[in-house]
């Protein structure tokens, strides 16, 4: 004799499902305010000088070893 779920019992695992999906996307989606962002002022890692120019560097030759 073949056995039948109930339908409440549908419903409640369908109600679950979803509170559980639900809870996973609003944790997944909702920052902390120790996650905030700050926006960096002071250059980045491609352009380590910022806006200044790079260090100048001595010419070969001069110097105490020059002529």
């Amino acid at each position: 004799m073949k056995q039948e779920i109930p339908t409440w019992a549908v419903v409640v695992i369908v109600v679950v499902l979803l509170g559980l999906i639900g809870a996973w996307y609003f944790s997944a989606t909702s920052k902390s305010a120790s996650d905030t962002v700050v926006e960096k002022t002071f250059g980045d890692e491609s352009n380590p000088f910022g806006n200044q120019a790079p260090p100048a560097r001595p010419q070969a030759g001069q110097g105490a070893s020059g002529p």
